[in-house]
């Protein structure tokens, strides 16, 4: 029997481990914890039928608020204490029934305070809800959110797993460190952009144009160096200073809209910017256009830092890194493109280059319009998500179509000169 349970569990340990922050896997229960300055916070998620059983009575999957009984159940069967024996105060609130369509949960947030004196990070806890009746049964405890252990993600980390013969778990941290959450909090951001195809891709539609003069209502002559550098930078400061004011607003003044609009916003902000680089339709006011749709975005960043719970301080901290992340991202986008796209620009062949990656770009956020609109995926844009996941053959496809480029401009040159 205890080498079944032993499997039982290491199985479950490791679809957790496969994917945490995705609805069970598995009919467990799992314990996140979000660690605040003076407090833990433990979001408690518990299979609804398992409960009931475990309770003596079933419980109605009706989502909303918790029957009565369900937290005198649960209060005193989660608790911490400092390794020493003296115990944490424990406070259950916020018990709801959940339905995400799968199969009914209770969730629960439980305040744990520490003793007095005591520290935060290195504690026991203790749980035996269901555990403690239905043996088989397994809870799973993970670390969303340590701003001061480095732990800032979107995935939540595993520990460990309770059973009926093992219900406390000593929670050890270590040290606190803001560095460590600063530095997670770039790391964050720079993960976000990098795998946020769409905010690329309209990184991407405003630096096709960047080299080119408009005049008559068409992009013209390449504009020189200084002149591609500068508006570069005016364009990427805009877009900053953009999404920067919404993330700041979005996280500590509570600024929301709902997701889809958002979603849906920022696909407009590609195809408005993919229209611009095939014909200019604001030339010279590319930083204010930035600027606006830069807003937009930062009201789908906010959404990242805003859930994780953490106090304004740390809060201040985090949208610093992971502004700073998503700057790093973004210019070395720029590093990594711009010089191709300014050798392209000099030749006969970019027109019809920047054309058909404009065609692209409006393309993608076409499919991505009806995607967030209507809420089903489609074929363009699953093929079009797959093709930006591969950034470096992209890269390399970009390096190998400047070499074209160049050559058959030289060879443009060359054949009436023979001739």
């Amino acid at each position: 029997m205890r080498v079944r349970r032993l499997l039982l569990l290491a199985l479950a340990l490791l679809l957790a481990a496969a994917a945490p922050a995705a609805a069970h896997l598995t009919p467990n229960s799992e314990v996140r914890l979000d660690f605040a300055r003076d407090r833990v916070v433990a979001e408690v998620v518990i299979p609804l039928g398992e409960l009931g059983y475990a309770m003596g009575r079933p419980i109605p999957p009706r989502a909303g608020p918790a029957p009565p009984g369900v937290a005198d159940y649960l209060r005193p069967r989660i608790s911490a204490r400092v390794p020493d024996g003296r115990p944490w105060t424990t406070t259950v609130r916020d018990l709801r029934i959940v339905d995400d369509g799968a199969a009914p949960d209770l969730v629960a947030h439980v305040e744990l305070v520490p003793a007095p004196g005591a520290s935060m990070r290195r504690f026991d806890l203790s749980y035996s809800a269901v555990i403690d009746r239905v043996r088989n049964h397994f809870a799973l405890v993970l670390v969303r959110t340590d701003y001061e252990g480095g732990q800032l993600s979107e995935t939540p980390r595993l520990l460990g797993g309770l059973q009926w013969d093992a219900r406390t778990l000593r929670v050890d941290r270590g040290a606190e460190s803001a560095w460590r959450g600063f530095a997670s909090a770039i790391g964050l951001g720079m993960r976000h952009i990098a795998e946020g195809h769409d905010h690329l891709l309209f990184l991407m539609a405003l630096l096709l144009p960047a080299p080119l003069i408009a005049r008559d209502g068409r992009w013209r002559d390449y504009g020189g160096l200084r002149f591609t550098l500068g508006r570069l930078l005016r364009v990427v400061t805009a877009f900053t200073l953009g999404h920067s004011v919404t993330l700041i607003g979005g996280a500590f003044l509570g600024w929301r809209l709902p997701a889809q609009p958002v979603e849906v916003m920022i696909a407009i902000s590609i195809l408005v910017s993919a229209l611009h680089a095939a014909r200019p339709l604001f030339a010279g006011r590319e930083p204010v256009v930035a600027a606006g749709f830069g807003l937009i975005h930062g009201l789908a960043f906010a959404t990242v830092i805003g859930h994780f719970g953490l106090d304004p301080w740390q809060k201040a901290q985090s949208i610093l890194g992971f502004n700073l992340g998503i700057e790093l991202v973004q210019l070395a986008v720029v590093a990594a493109v711009m010089p191709e796209l300014t050798v392209m620009a000099r030749t006969r062949s970019y027109p019809a280059i920047r054309t058909v990656a404009a065609a692209f770009c409006a393309i993608a956020a076409i499919a991505w319009i009806f995607e967030r609109t209507l809420g089903v995926d489609n074929l363009i844009g699953r093929l079009i998500d797959t093709g930006l996941a591969h950034g470096p053959w992209l890269f390399g496809l970009l390096i190998a179509a400047t070499a074209l480029t160049v050559l058959a401009d030289r060879l443009r040159k060359v054949a009436p000169a023979s001739g």
